[in-house]
């Protein structure tokens, strides 16, 4: 005899569903955002490195 409520079939509660997807949604969004920053960086690192002028903006 199951001990759990029929909602809670999919391993986890139906109403989570939509949170769970914000989340990966979410979660890719800030890793391209921290790839697009470290590219910007490691250019301005090379250009300093090769004695070029650095601007910041």
């Amino acid at each position: 005899m199951s001990y759990l409520p029929q909602q809670y079939y999919n391993y986890y509660p139906t109403e989570y569903q939509p949170q769970f997807w914000q989340v990966i949604v979410g979660g890719v969004i800030d890793i391209v955002i921290m790839v697009a920053l470290g590219a910007w960086a490691l250019s301005l690192v090379k250009k300093a490195l090769k004695g070029e002028e650095v601007e910041l903006r």
